[in-house]
């Protein structure tokens, strides 16, 4: 018989529930949220504008209780999850926070996905701090390729005497991998543009490429910057990290910027770089670029280098 684990409250968990009653939600809500405000942290549940008054219902106020909607909290994958990071490491003093609820069911396999990468990359941004989460995923609704990721993207599952490891679960880098994640690759098209630098110098030259090939896309004006000021970070990382020549390929459409960068050094081993928030005089290039951009994905170019794919979404 496998053994109840509990939650570590001065380390980090990311739970997965599978309900297909509102009462086993109401049930696993109600231990997950005592379990949070009895250990002194804040606790935040969230869910539809349908869904939370059946949460209300079931739980007292509490001054560290707080509620909030999907729509509100949930905007991206990207910023939803930088959020979260900034919220715990900027915080005066170290506190324990807890969030049960749904994630977001986008519209279209590829919107869902994204939110399935969010859930297996929470375990890298925020592992290292006294997070803890419960996601609920309604069997009775969701479809099955959602929950099959959801099984994948979390470490351990149930509450309570019921929270056990979870069998299915994989690494972030090996989901990354997986066919449910849906990562992003680079377009099936010829590049709309592409350059090839030699030495940090030329720098400014692909920088005025991106932001000259971004103009002609139908992206807001700060989308826009936001991506060339990525794109400038990752190349600059090349140099920094790998070797030349580092080679520039990018994508225009009227909705989405792809650019793709590859470089000739030893490449990077460790792909969920930029995840983790840095310390204090560290390097913060790929997690400033990772926040600028909602796709980045760290690979090994055909040389043996480094391939890094980013577009906005």
């Amino acid at each position: 018989m496998t053994q109840p684990l509990g939650i570590d409250r001065d380390s980090y968990s990311h739970d997965l529930l599978v309900h297909d009653t509102d009462e086993e939600l109401v049930r696993a809500t109600q231990d997950f949220v005592a379990e949070g405000l009895d250990s002194g942290g804040q606790v935040l549940v969230h869910s539809s504008r349908e869904r939370v008054p059946l949460l209300q219902d079931a739980l007292r106020p509490h001054p560290r209780l707080t509620w909030g909607y999907d729509e509100d909290l949930y905007q991206s994958p990207t910023t939803t999850l930088f959020a979260y990071q900034r919220q715990l490491a900027l915080a005066p003093e170290p506190t324990q926070v807890w969030v049960t609820g749904t994630v977001p069911l986008a519209q279209g396999r590829a919107a869902q996905a994204a939110w399935s990468r969010y859930e297996s990359m929470v375990n890298v941004a925020l592992g290292s701090f006294a997070f803890h989460a419960l996601c609920t995923y309604d069997a009775r609704s969701l479809p099955g390729h959602v929950v099959e990721a959801a099984r994948a993207a979390h470490p351990h599952q149930g509450v309570g005497p019921l929270r056990q490891e979870n069998p299915d679960y994989e690494t972030p880098g090996d989901f990354l991998a997986n066919p449910l994640a849906f990562t992003p690759g680079v377009p099936g098209t010829a590049p709309t543009a592409d350059l090839v630098l030699r030495d940090l110098r030329e720098l400014h030259l692909a920088r005025s490429l991106v932001a000259r090939e971004a103009r002609s896309s139908g992206l807001p004006s700060e989308a826009r910057g936001d991506f060339v000021s990525a794109a400038h970070e990752v190349l600059a990382n090349a140099f920094r990290h790998g070797a030349p020549p580092v080679t520039l390929e990018m994508w225009v459409g009227q909705a989405r910027l792809t650019a793709l960068v590859t470089d000739r050094g030893p490449g990077l081993p460790d792909t969920m770089s930029g995840f983790g928030y840095p310390d204090r005089g560290g390097s913060v290039g790929l997690w400033a670029a990772r926040q600028m951009c909602e796709e980045l994905v760290i690979g090994t170019s055909p040389d043996g280098g480094c391939s890094v794919l980013l577009s906005t979404g």
